[in-house]
């Protein structure tokens, strides 16, 4: 992880860095709350260390703006400190931190909190890697439905739905379930209506519906008869 430590004592701040140097993570220093907020918005760290009482920007103050400034992804805050009122360590919380460590540090609970703030963030990027697929998954279903609607609006549009004679009402639990129905007029008179139900939904129960709509439409203006035969059995042309 990329783990970012502002203080303005370089003595702490050298410690507290070759600690988590020692636990293989890289380390980006900030001297004062300005510098801070310049190296978060540079670096994008995934952890961010922060002394409360820095000169500039103290550390309410940066906690503030990089989270108002950076709301897309999720980092903690953890405040080094050496007050102890309440009022005060209520404040970095209060203020976007979500722990905080008091000063001197000790080098068993930095690892413990980095260790257990570092579960989080994973948990926190399998999450969004979810997220990012569904959205995916969700815009190929849409655009898949819309082609398939097109390709519905294609087939129906030929025939004789429009009719005065034919009243009827489709409710699709979404844009092409596989549900069809034709119609369409015979030559001699009188018309020919087709229902049918393809398997699935989509583009592959529209494509499904191309090749039968082409048969009936066709069958039906050349006055073919519902059902033919051939030298065995009785068969079905539609």
């Amino acid at each position: 992880m990329k783990i970012l430590i502002a203080d303005d004592n370089h003595i702490e701040r050298l410690i507290l860095s070759k600690v988590i140097e020692n636990l293989g993570h890289h380390v980006i220093l900030a001297e004062d709350g300005e510098q801070a907020v310049i190296q978060f918005n540079q670096h994008q760290p995934d952890f961010v260390f922060l002394d409360v009482l820095m000169p500039k920007f103290d550390g309410y103050e940066v906690a503030r703006i990089i989270k108002k400034e950076n709301t897309q992804s999720w980092f903690p805050i953890i405040f080094l400190t050496s007050l102890t009122e309440a009022s005060d360590l209520a404040k970095c919380i209060e203020s976007g931190g979500d722990d905080f460590v008091s000063k001197p540090i000790n080098k068993v609970i930095i690892q413990a909190k980095i260790a257990a703030f570092e579960r989080i963030i994973n948990l926190y990027s399998t999450v969004d890697d979810q997220k990012a697929k569904i959205q995916f998954h969700h815009r190929h279903l849409v655009q898949e439905q819309e082609a398939a609607k097109r390709i519905f609006n294609n087939i129906v549009h030929r025939g004789s739905l429009e009719s005065d004679n034919i009243n009827y009402h489709l409710s699709p639990m979404s844009i092409f379930n596989g549900d069809l129905m034709l119609a369409a007029e015979l030559p001699m008179g009188g018309m020919r209506l087709m229902l049918a139900d393809f398997t699935g939904h989509g583009l592959p129960a529209a494509i499904g519906a191309m090749p039968a709509s082409e048969i009936f439409y066709g069958m039906t203006a050349k006055g073919f008869s519902i059902r033919g035969y051939d030298d065995r059995n009785e068969f079905s042309i539609i």
